[in-house]
């Protein structure tokens, strides 16, 4: 069962990801951002894609810039959330094959 939902998991640490993550997803919550105002954002991104990624849609929010798209997507990310609709960041997303959420 699938949720038509995103969690946000603002201020996760890297030590809970994978706890809440497993929680998320065996509740039927299968997309998943951590803001990258978290603390170490791109390590909880990176151990949930690998662990979780073949299950759920997994990726950040709070993305500012291409740059910050560029390194969210090396995680092996699968979605961006923006908080507004910069025209570059959007791009860069689109470029990456990522699904695109912007404010």
């Amino acid at each position: 069962m699938s949720r038509p939902i995103i969690a946000i998991l603002r201020g996760l640490p890297p030590g809970d990801a994978l706890a809440v993550a497993e929680a998320l997803i065996g509740a039927g919550i299968d997309r998943i951002e951590v803001p990258l105002n978290s603390p170490d954002p791109l390590r909880s991104i990176g151990a949930m894609v690998r662990r979780f990624g073949d299950r759920a849609q997994i990726g950040a929010g709070t993305v500012l810039s291409p740059e910050e798209v560029r390194q969210v997507a090396e995680t092996g990310a699968t979605l961006i959330v923006s908080p507004d609709c910069n025209p570059s960041v959007i791009a860069e997303t689109r470029a990456r094959g990522l699904l695109s959420f912007p404010g």
